[in-house]
């Protein structure tokens, strides 16, 4: 009997390894394309349309995304590289989805996808034991930052722990993807990707931003703006529509039009071919006429500030003498006369004096320093804005328009948090520095100034408006972070140039003499 029932044990234990075989043969070594492909996919589409028919958008979408998502959140646990080029494309396109379908939570694709990096993080690190790539300032003070964070839940001040839950990710639980970041930038070409997503996307969304300029807005569009009158009034102004394309906003729409079009100067240094600087440049310009377009005055002073930071750290007559001549023609179509709204707005950002929007906004931070000043770790996260208005509407700062992400921390984390985050961003622009001027390889050293410039305009952008802790600028802040730590270790990689080009022997006699004077 006994024999009996192991042969029986045996014949299905075979019968298994054979249908796993085959399974494995038609599905990955032939990729489905055959009658088992078809057979599956014929099911699956029956039962999609099935769902979409009978129970509408929203349960489609969540089997879509099932269907879509387990296979893909694999991929980014156990590949990082992956992972973080879809929380990239996630950042700056899945926001926009939520005006389009607003009864989905498309928001929580970021906390699954960081959950996911974070894990495949401790995954690799539980194997390979090694956080050597931690041991640095700027690693410790993001650690000391996220720690304070999470201990203001405690803080008595606070009028809701719910809002402090709806604000932790935003101010603390995303920067851990600075270490996720800056363990996975082990070559440039993974950080020139970044960028080819960041850039194409962004290049996308000035495209559409002028469709919507020109064109005008979808029926969609219209019912966002029209659902709340003080919205409506802040995107009517000068006589025109402020433009936002299929971002969260008009104002991350401008800052992040203003950083791209920088970061396509910026890039024309990295290549020799004209034909690529060239599209380059009319890249830079169709994304300078969105970024007016967004109505945004925090954005128009971005371009001046890369300009002066990029002239003192080259600190060559070339760059001197042509961004002298570009800050003369600046100032001229500054002060020019002229009857369109649109340089009206522009102009207006120049001359704060004239703009009302600035002395109430002076008026403000002169009325919450004395709460500043009284309370040492502030008010509690979540406090002012919308999460104030939403869990404690009848508090004092709940009323209180930040209108700048360090006025908000401020009045949120108190002045030692305030100190905390400036503290950390100072830790950062040193060590970028330090770093750039220790570098060897040309190439290595111009994309660790990209990123240092990208970094200043985004901290300057981060006083008018609250630019670091909206996506998707805080994918380009921890980007930054990163680069600006860890490109140092890449120093004796050669490093590509985004254009692939033949070095002839003056170039290499020219580096021969710049490696010799570095180290004489």
């Amino acid at each position: 009997m006994s024999d009996y029932s192991l042969d029986i044990k045996s014949e299905k234990s075979s019968r298994f390894k054979r249908f796993q075989e085959k399974l494995y043969e038609k599905a990955v070594l032939g990729k489905f394309l055959n009658g088992y492909g078809v057979i599956y996919y014929l099911f699956f589409a029956v039962c999609i349309a099935l769902i979409g028919g009978f129970g509408g958008v929203e349960p489609l979408l969540l089997v879509l995304g099932i269907i879509l998502g387990l296979p893909v959140l694999a991929a980014v646990t156990f590949n990082l590289k992956f992972g973080i080029a879809v929380f990239f494309v996630l950042t700056f396109t899945i926001l926009g989805l939520g005006r389009l379908i607003p009864d989905v939570p498309f928001g929580l694709s970021f906390d699954i996808v960081t959950l996911a990096l974070v894990f495949g993080l401790i995954i690799r690190q539980a194997a390979e034991k090694d956080l050597s790539f931690l041991r640095n300032a700027v690693s410790l003070m993001i650690l000391v930052w996220i720690i304070y964070n999470f201990l203001l839940f405690f803080n008595p001040e606070a009028p809701s722990q719910l809002a402090w839950l709806y604000t932790i990710r935003a101010m603390a639980a995303l920067f851990v993807l600075y270490y996720v970041l800056l363990y996975a930038l082990d070559s440039v070409r993974f950080i020139y990707l970044l960028i080819s997503i960041w850039l194409s996307i962004a290049f996308i969304g000035a495209l559409y931003g002028i469709f919507q300029d020109t064109i005008g807005f979808r029926q969609f569009e219209w019912q966002w703006l029209a659902t709340d009158m003080v919205r409506f009034s802040r995107y009517h102004q000068f006589g025109n529509y402020r433009v936002w394309s299929f971002f969260s906003g008009a104002m991350v729409f401008g800052i992040l039009m203003a950083h791209s079009a920088v970061a396509c100067l910026l890039l024309t240094e990295f290549t020799k071919s004209w034909l690529f600087r060239i599209a380059l440049v009319v890249a830079a310009a169709v994304m300078l006429y969105a970024m007016m377009l967004s109505g945004t005055r925090a954005a128009y002073i971005v371009p001046v500030v890369a300009l002066v930071v990029y002239v003192i750290m080259r600190a060559e007559w070339k760059f001197i003498l042509f961004c002298s001549a570009g800050l003369i023609a600046f100032t001229y179509f500054l002060y020019i006369p002229t009857q369109n709204e649109r340089i009206q707005q522009f102009q207006s950002a120049f001359k704060p004096g004239d703009d009302a929007s600035f002395e109430v906004r002076i008026e403000n931070q002169q009325f919450i320093q004395p709460f500043i000043q009284s309370h040492p770790i502030g008010g509690g996260l979540g406090s002012t804005g919308i999460w104030g208005q939403r869990f404690a509407p009848d508090s004092f700062l709940a009323r209180f328009p930040p209108d700048s992400g360090f006025v908000r921390i401020a009045v949120e984390s108190g002045w030692i948090g305030l100190l905390l985050y400036c503290l950390l961003l100072l830790v950062i622009l040193h060590t970028g520095i330090r770093n750039y001027f220790s570098m060897h390889d040309e190439n290595l050293k111009l994309l660790q100034l990209f990123f240092l410039t990208i970094l200043i305009c985004l901290i300057v952008t981060n006083y008018p408006q609250e630019s670091i802790h909206s996506p998707p600028m805080t994918s380009l802040f921890f980007l930054s972070a990163a680069a600006l730590t860890g490109l140092i270790k890449l120093d004796t990689e050669p490093t590509p140039d985004l254009q692939p080009k033949e070095k002839t022997n003056e170039d290499q006699t020219a580096e021969t003499k710049r490696y010799k004077r570095f180290n004489s």
